[in-house]
């Protein structure tokens, strides 16, 4: 949910050791533990052996995976932060949950009065059944009641120790609760991120605010964090206090199920994930995180003072690089050539741009060795130089076939045959025109289609290569910048590529070919016949080729709109609608799906005639559905419209109204 800054999963976790450090006596390989740590949901944990204990007898995997980071938590709160004491009365929010319940049980060993919130009436059953805990002990942490109830049971004195995981205004109202010399044990982060200020009142009655941060005392005091754990299994050892029930495991396949369970507020207890050999994780990587080049070596870009040149350059200098070779026909003469190179520089990028014809094998040498005399070593090329000369072959002249065949075939050769031949990768931007021959560029189609065939010849040579067969770039290059004609034209809306793709397509190309698990051509933006279908627009004349048979069959059965699931997308869903009405109906059956999925639950159970807080959306799943309404429809939705008391077919016409996708199409 991008809520909290942190790219790494789990903090608990249990197995079998593989390895030991030299000094470690105290285990040894094959033996079963369990340990805390930051980042331990993955195959293959590495810790520190005082972070581990051996897996209490008579527990699975699954039960002591469980054990740490709830119990210890518990444990520091209430032992070394809160130091109870027999008698005390203590307030603990989320009771139903993991850390409650080991907080239950640890209070109860202490002889405390436990008054305790819960957000549903199974929840309430469940510290019921399990700890014994009073009816008019129980309190509703769904809303702000709880403060009023627990000053009413206390005789307007408090309780002597709180323990919060709720945050902005319950978390306020809970501080209020606290009693004389008593003590508030924060184990949330969300206000503390956020900075969020704390009413300095209560301070009156010697009350102390205490934040508790396991990760925290891990990284900064791992001899404290010994002695939590330590003390925390020795409990657990002696029987004080035993796993929290009931537990719910999920195979790693389905860990977005179980984040999804916990996200919906609905899960009681402990969730754990199971590893096996026969899990398969589907994992989106970020394609920006991917790519680190080296501030150290020089990047060239040939033909790079261009609109895709001027991109890439920015491209590679977010990525690290800080020293950039420009090699162009004209250098830097032009008022955008020149402004390309100054901001470069602003950047403390040392820029150098050498005026070259790369057709010219003596000039390209030349050139080259200049450039090796007064910057690092080459370690990537881009060979971004075209010439377009477009013309019907039949009319075409040869200067013209020639003038745009130069820098494709004499100049990518003599790339080839003078950059040095350790290079880190060796891009060609060619066109998807070379694959399907477009009419008017026989030419500039020819050149692209030898820049393809030199990118196979340098991976059989062991050479570092990657084509780019680009199709129409939307915001940047020459059909940007003049305007696409002719097939082109059609194509542009619904296939062409947008930068941001763009950049994520180089990244790809830079780091495919450094880890070697890249193509020698990448073939982009050709329609299939079932996208032609979805975007309505002309059959492309290359579906008469045998060669594309296949292709125009693609996706022609479901008219090229069904996802890979068989539901249609939203937007191809509302490109049908023709009033406010429809459009609404359409808004209510998606979000009942979106909520559906996100609360885990069968369509058939939302109702909506309800509104969407009544199935238990909280503010963190209302982010998540405000963000999608924002990429699926551009409707400005708040938080508040989401969680407002209005059935899901009212708010559906609400994001109707509002929604910028369907304003131009519902007012003609």
């Amino acid at each position: 949910m991008g809520q909290i800054p942190d790219k790494l999963l789990g903090f608990e976790a249990s197995g079998i050791i593989t390895r030991v450090g030299q000094g470690v006596t105290k285990f040894r390989p094959g033996d079963r533990v369990c340990t805390l740590g930051h980042g331990a949901h993955r195959a293959v944990f590495r810790n520190k052996a005082i972070m581990c204990q051996a897996v209490p007898a008579g527990l699975s995997f699954e039960e002591a995976a469980c054990l740490p980071l709830v119990h210890c938590t518990a444990y520091h709160g209430l032992i070394n932060v809160a130091r109870v004491k027999n008698g005390q009365s203590i307030l603990i929010h989320a009771a139903a949950g993991g850390v409650g319940q080991a907080a239950i049980q640890l209070a109860q060993h202490f002889g405390m009065e436990i008054f305790a919130t819960v957000g549903s009436p199974d929840k309430k059953a469940l510290i019921q059944e399990a700890y014994g805990i009073p009816d008019d002990h129980i309190f509703n942490s769904r809303d702000l009641s709880f403060a009023k109830g627990i000053l009413r049971m206390t005789g307007n004195r408090g309780v002597d120790c709180v323990l919060n995981s709720l945050a902005g205004e319950a978390l306020r109202q809970t501080w209020h609760c606290l009693a004389p010399f008593g003590t508030f044990v924060e184990i949330g982060i969300k206000d503390i991120l956020g900075n969020t200020s704390l009413d300095m009142r209560p301070f009156l009655k010697d009350t102390m605010f205490a934040a508790l941060n396991l990760e925290h005392v891990q990284r900064a005091r791992p001899d404290v964090m010994a002695e939590i754990i330590e003390g925390t299994f020795d409990l657990l050892r002696r029987g004080v206090t035993r796993p929290v029930t009931p537990l719910t495991v999920y195979p790693i396949s389905e860990v977005e199920s179980a984040f999804r369970l916990m996200q919906a507020g609905r899960h009681r207890g402990k969730i754990a994930l199971s590893y096996s050999r026969q899990d398969v994780v589907p994992v989106l990587h970020n394609p920006s995180n991917m790519l680190n080049l080296s501030p150290n070596e020089t990047y060239v870009l040939v033909g790079g003072l261009g609109g895709l040149g001027r991109s890439l350059s920015n491209l590679l200098v977010d990525r690290g690089a800080r020293h950039l070779c420009f090699i162009s026909r004209s250098g830097a003469a032009s008022v955008s050539a020149a402004k390309v190179v100054h901001d470069l520089e602003s950047k403390g990028v040392q820029v150098q741009v050498y005026c070259c014809d790369i057709a010219d094998s003596q000039a390209l040498k030349a050139t080259i060795d200049r450039c090796s005399r007064e910057m690092p070593r080459i370690s990537g090329v881009i060979q971004c130089a075209m010439v377009l000369r477009d013309a019907l072959f039949e009319t075409m002249s040869y200067t013209q076939w020639r003038e745009s065949l130069r820098p494709k075939i004499q100049g990518s050769w003599n790339l080839h045959a003078l950059m040095p031949a350790d290079l880190s990768f060796f891009i060609s931007l060619s066109s998807f025109s070379g694959i399907f021959g477009n009419r008017g560029q026989s030419n500039y189609a020819a050149g692209g289609t030898y820049e393809d065939g030199l990118a196979h010849f340098r991976r059989a040579q062991g050479l570092r290569a990657v084509t780019i067969d680009l199709g129409i770039m939307r915001d940047v290059g020459v059909l940007a910048e003049k305007g696409a004609i002719g097939d082109l034209r059609e194509w542009e809306e619904p296939f062409g590529i947008r930068e941001g793709e763009f950049h994520a397509l180089m990244k790809k190309a830079v780091y495919g070919q450094l880890t070697q698990d890249v193509p020698a051509q990448i073939v982009t933006g050709i329609p299939t016949g079932g996208m032609v279908a979805k975007a309505g627009i002309r059959r492309p004349f290359y579906f008469d080729d045998p060669k594309f048979g296949i292709m125009a069959r693609t996706g022609n059965q479901q008219g090229g709109a069904a996802s890979a699931d068989g539901s249609v997308p939203l937007k191809d869903q509302l490109a049908s609608v023709e009033t406010v009405a429809d459009a609404s109906k359409v808004v209510a059956e998606a979000l009942v799906a979106k909520v559906a999925k996100s609360l885990q639950t069968p369509t058939s159970e939302i109702d909506p005639r309800r509104p969407l807080h009544s199935y238990g959306v909280d503010s963190l799943v209302a982010v998540e559905i405000r963000n999608w309404i924002m990429k699926e429809m551009k409707s400005d939705i708040t938080v508040f419209d989401i969680m407002a008391s209005v059935p899901i077919t009212t708010f559906a016409q609400n994001i109707t109204v509002k929604s910028k996708l369907l304003q131009e199409k519902l007012s003609q």
